[in-house]
């Protein structure tokens, strides 16, 4: 089969999404390596990377996961508790190598313009953030189902940002019967929010609906739920946190009210791995041929 580009791509670390990455572009380029990932798990289209500083240097375009890598320049691999020391290797990408991950620390960012390497950051692209949506609500949903001992129908919930992620949660919870509050900061938002027959609080009075919640979702990437509002919070009632680290709770305070918070970050690649690769595997290609077409990136 004779691939539409003649570049080695290298995907590295991240979950089961990855391999359904590599799988995709493997139909469209010379050679796809994968290094991360157990041997028995690769699809026959792409090969096991055993030697990363050599296929670092030789590949035109790196896959990196949508987590992106920490400012300690760490990737995590297959396994969520270990990491890959990608940063270890930066100085090893060649000029005009694409990089391409879901988000880079401003510090990387910086680093790879001095080296003149390009980046393709995805994490706010609308087809892949949209559809990522879904199955984060329906892992929010599996979580207060196996953390609360009563049901999400007549429920009150509040959800804290009502981007693409909180729109979706408020919508499924909605529809699984609970009361929903939403609490954003823009009166668009909470506009919308109304027109779905959902309540409605600004971001400036959400300590005023704390103390009704069973369940309090924050989406908001910056903390929002520090010591004030946790102590509206009642002991009984759940916190989940789907901001990406460190979130947007006081996770200390938290634990020192006794309140159960959990921080649940990239939910996609663990309550429906198969769905979460197919969404990227389906856009990361368009993505990449559209920024080396002159389309640019994000």
């Amino acid at each position: 089969m004779e691939r539409a580009y003649p570049y080695q791509v290298t995907v590295i670390g991240g979950d089961a999404r990855q391999i359904e990455v590599a799988r995709a572009l493997s139909g469209f380029y010379r050679k796809v390596g994968v290094f991360g990932h157990p041997a028995p798990d690769l699809p026959d289209s792409v090969e096991l990377v055993s030697d990363l500083p050599r296929a670092i240097a030789d590949s035109k375009i790196i896959i990196l996961p949508i987590s992106g890598m920490n400012d300690g320049g760490l990737v995590r691999s297959y396994q969520v508790d270990e990491f890959i020391d990608f940063g270890r290797y930066f100085q090893l990408l060649t000029a005009k190598t694409l990089l391409v991950t879901g988000r880079l620390p401003l510090k990387w960012l910086q680093i790879a313009a001095e080296m003149r390497v390009d980046v393709l950051q995805y994490a706010e692209d609308d087809e892949i953030a949209v559809l990522n949506s879904i199955p984060t609500a329906e892992g929010a949903v599996q979580i207060a189902m196996e953390e609360l001992p009563i049901t999400i129908h007549g429920s009150t919930v509040v959800v804290i940002g009502f981007g693409r992620v909180g729109t979706t949660t408020a919508r499924v919870f909605k529809s699984l019967g609970a009361r929903v509050i939403v609490s954003a900061r823009r009166r668009a938002l909470l506009a919308r929010a109304i027109e779905l027959s959902l309540d409605t609080v600004y971001q400036r009075d959400l300590v005023t609906v704390l103390p009704s919640a069973d369940i309090i979702i924050n989406t908001v990437p910056v903390q929002v739920l520090g010591e004030e509002e946790l102590a509206k919070v009642r002991p009984e009632a759940l916190i989940i946190d789907l901001a990406s680290p460190p979130g947007g709770t006081d996770f200390e305070e938290a634990k020192r009210l006794k309140l159960k918070a959990i921080l649940a970050p990239g939910l996609p690649g663990k309550v429906a791995p198969k769905t979460a690769g197919i969404i990227l595997a389906s856009a990361i290609p368009k993505l990449i041929a559209s920024f080396m077409n002159g389309g640019g990136g994000k």
